[in-house]
């Protein structure tokens, strides 16, 4: 029997972030409108060699885009890493469970490109690599995938998607406003609630968020991150660095605005970066995080009074004692924060498949610029499903 779409079904969303560790997978029961969280939720680390060949193709996306062989193979394997995760994660579910029909694929960024008046060869663009169909005929289940596409084509960013979910979440735990979410990925993205029973909603990039730091970590110290802040909380950031950075354009524009994970790697490079030594550039580039947040929150129509922390970067206790130190007890991280933290954004991609399904919108001006709220995504169905079959 075909699923009613206003009928709250299981969906899985997957999530792999600019951080590009791993896959977040996460079960929500959801129409695209309400939603009930589960318990059905894992991550699974990215192979190394898979993680070093999303690095290459990242550090240097006009080269990798031009070889349409090294493409294929490399979305190939992301999509069979996306595919193991669904089973993994399908596996957990008792015999009796309602099994999901709907996925919900973000597919790997290796760029993002929002501006038109670029001078990369590559041009406005965004590019997630992994194949829905590939993912619909190895699971047998529905795909949406490519979901920022039709925002940018609408005169978006792309990005961020996550405050359509975040807003909903924020009236469901009752959260008082003005309330914040800020997750912490390879970029720091904010969205802004003014009113959960009537959402005033902002949405936008803050800055670099674990990326830059996580380069820098794989670069001078062989590790691929900071595990809990611990080499930036022996060094001394440098006030100078931060401040010289923070005078970037992007921080002065108003919202909606986006960034590429790469986006500011020779800009803090331009800044001094590399006159410091190993520990204090590592605290340096986990102050321009904090920088970054502060700057946008304070930037906000209303004081905020509730501000979650979710994503990697809360585990950086370095990151976490420094908001602490702006924030206060405005600040919810783990325990306080009614909701997992770490599977936020493959709900998030969950309840965006479903919102497709629906045909809601799943970005608006406020969040992305686009001229319009867009719907995204595209719907992929395995190849042996019928065609008129209807998720």
């Amino acid at each position: 029997m075909d699923q009613d779409r206003n009928t709250i079904h299981p969906v899985i969303g997957l999530m792999s972030g600019t951080s590009a560790d791993g896959i977040d997978a996460a079960i929500l029961h959801t129409d695209g409108s309400r939603f009930h969280r589960t318990d059905f939720a894992d991550s699974f680390a990215y192979d190394p060699a898979l993680r070093t060949r999303i690095f290459d193709a990242v550090h240097d996306p006009v080269a990798f885009m031009a070889d349409a062989a090294a493409y294929t193979a490399l979305s190939h394997a992301i999509t069979d890493a996306h595919s193991a995760a669904v089973m993994a994660l399908v596996e957990q579910l008792p015999d009796d469970a309602d099994m999901p029909r709907l996925i919900g694929f973000h597919g790997q960024t290796i760029f993002h490109e929002p501006d038109a008046n670029t001078s990369s060869p590559l041009g406005r663009c965004t590019i997630q690599l992994g194949s829905g169909q590939q993912l619909a005929d190895a699971t047998g289940m529905n795909v949406v995938y490519d979901v920022r596409q039709a925002d940018m084509a609408a005169g978006g960013q792309g990005a961020p998607l996550a405050p359509v979910f975040h807003s909903a979440l924020i009236a469901a735990i009752d959260a008082p406003c003005p309330a914040v979410i800020i997750n912490i990925g390879g970029v720091a993205n904010l969205t802004y609630v003014g009113n959960a029973k009537q959402p005033d909603i902002i949405g936008f990039d803050t800055g670099p968020g674990n990326g830059l730091m996580d380069d820098y970590m794989q670069a001078h110290f062989n590790r691929p991150f900071d595990d809990g802040g611990m080499v930036a909380a022996q060094g001394h950031s440098d006030k100078g660095f931060v401040a010289r950075v923070m005078q970037h354009d992007f921080f002065a524009r108003s919202w909606p605005k986006s960034l590429d994970r790469q986006a500011f790697v020779h800009i803090v490079g331009d800044a001094g970066l590399h006159d410091l030594s190993p520990h204090d550039a590592m605290a340096s580039l986990a102050a321009l995080t904090v920088a970054g947040i502060t700057h946008a929150v304070t930037s906000l129509p209303e004081d905020v009074r509730q501000i979650y922390i979710a994503g990697g970067g809360r585990r950086n206790q370095t990151l976490m004692q420094q908001l602490r130190a702006v924030f206060g007890d405005r600040l919810a991280i783990d325990d306080r924060a009614p909701f997992d933290a770490d599977m936020l954004e493959a709900e998030l991609m969950a309840y965006l498949a479903a919102r497709h399904r629906a045909g809601l919108p799943t970005s608006f001006p406020a969040t992305t610029g686009c001229a319009m709220p867009v719907c995204g995504g595209r719907l992929a169905q395995p190849s042996d499903q019928p065609l008129n079959k209807r998720v």
